[in-house]
């Protein structure tokens, strides 16, 4: 993950809030806009998100799932937390919490508790920082965390799709004492419920670590994430593991493991790329789903996805950004639960436009292309496999607002 945070935190309690409305529309007959869209399936105008943000926040110089900053080492101890709330259809649940919630049955429009944790600072060898609860993740580029700007582009990335989205568990990340010229280096590890879990069918848990590297003069970062673990779904029970689901029938152990590497680098104060590679891949199970679900909705060999994505960055003026995102992305043995094998490849490009302090409008446009058996645009949610295109343009111009109270 890469972002922009102030180094050692405010140590005071804050009340945020952030609502984000979008429009978005294809160029085919369907009303389905997925994969493009991510969590939004439908044409329209779409409520993603209604936020209240409770926090406190440490001074440290160095934070779980971000990195190291430059400047001395605080010499206290710090606590901290974050409570958030949101309602809308950004909704990617926590099984065993949300899920389970009766005002959220029959609903498009959700309630969530997407994040809820602890976290501390420890003045221990160069500085150590814990997280601990409900958490966004922190593989790869996009995440689902409010940093502000939460993310440069409304529509999201293949590897976004097809990565963890939040856990729930703990991790510590530690300042390594290299010298100052060398870089900023930091190292990460946790152990988690999985992929989106509270409740874990399986007795493994499963385990995060990171190394992050910063350069001297902070404008170049290289973040290494990793997560490994099992993940098998209990029979008759595929919520859980989501986007990808296998199931043993004799309680085989079936690993799943994704890695990303990031580089990001700022050249000038206008002119600024990030790279992103991930890798993953599911060991498969001996179970076959029944024929009312679609090819690929359990996973019965090997299946590895992989690719990578360009964005590059141009803010010409202090509250407008030109931002373009190029993708080539492959899933080998159709490991998505939605979508089916084949290379994606897509282009994005949009402008944000900060109207005034928190309030951000953004149009964009996004060409996908698919290569494969499959035809995953112009179909029907959830059972996409039989669409109608290989192709698809997405407009779209979201507007969010950020506010402190």
């Amino acid at each position: 993950m890469s972002c922009s945070l102030s180094a050692d935190g405010s140590d005071e309690f804050a009340l945020r809030t952030r609502i984000q409305f979008g429009a978005i529309k294809n160029d085919n007959a369907s009303e389905n806009i997925f994969p493009s869209g991510f969590l939004n399936f439908d044409e329209g105008l779409n409520l993603n998100r209604a936020e209240l943000i409770l926090e406190k926040v440490p001074q440290s110089n160095i934070k779980p799932r971000i990195g190291p900053f430059p400047g001395p080492k605080p010499s206290l101890a710090g606590w901290g937390f974050e409570i958030d709330l949101r309602y809308g259809e950004d909704a990617a649940i926590t099984f065993g919490l949300d899920d389970e919630l009766e005002i959220n049955e029959g609903n498009e429009r959700l309630y969530l508790l997407p994040q809820w944790f602890l976290t501390g600072y420890l003045p221990i060898g160069d500085g150590f920082s814990w997280i601990a609860g409900s958490w966004f993740t922190s593989i790869g580029h996009e995440i689902g965390a409010p940093v502000d700007p939460p993310t440069a582009f409304y529509t999201h990335a293949y590897a976004f799709t097809y990565q963890p989205v939040k856990h729930v568990g703990a991790m510590g990340a530690l300042k390594l004492p290299f010298d100052r010229e060398s870089g900023l280096w930091s190292s990460g590890l946790g152990i988690v419920q999985g992929w989106n879990n509270l409740q874990d069918n399986n007795n493994d848990k499963t385990l995060i670590f990171d190394l992050r590297w910063r350069s001297p003069d902070f404008r170049t970062w290289i973040d290494i994430e990793n997560i490994v673990g099992y993940e098998q779904s209990e029979q008759g029970t595929t919520d859980q593991t989501r986007p990808f689901n296998a199931v043993s029938s004799t309680d085989e152990k079936l690993l799943r493991r994704m890695h990303s590497v990031t580089l990001s680098h700022r050249f000038t104060r206008t002119h600024r790329i990030v790279v992103n590679a991930v890798y993953g891949k599911q060991e498969g199970g001996d179970t076959i789903a029944d024929a009312n679900n679609p090819p690929g909705f359990l996973i019965t060999q090997e299946s590895r996805w992989y690719g990578i994505n360009l964005n590059y960055y141009f803010q010409w003026r202090e509250n407008k950004q030109l931002g373009m995102r190029a993708e080539w992305f492959r899933d080998e043995q159709g490991a998505h639960a939605l979508l089916p094998e084949g290379i994606y490849r897509s282009l994005t490009m949009n402008l944000s436009w900060w109207v005034q302090d928190g309030l951000r409008i953004r149009p964009e446009l996004r060409y996908d292309q698919y290569s494969g058996n499959g035809k995953p645009f112009a179909g029907q949610v959830p059972t996409i496999f039989f669409g109608e295109e290989e192709q698809q343009w997405v407009a779209s111009l979201d507007a969010t607002w950020f506010y402190t109270l």
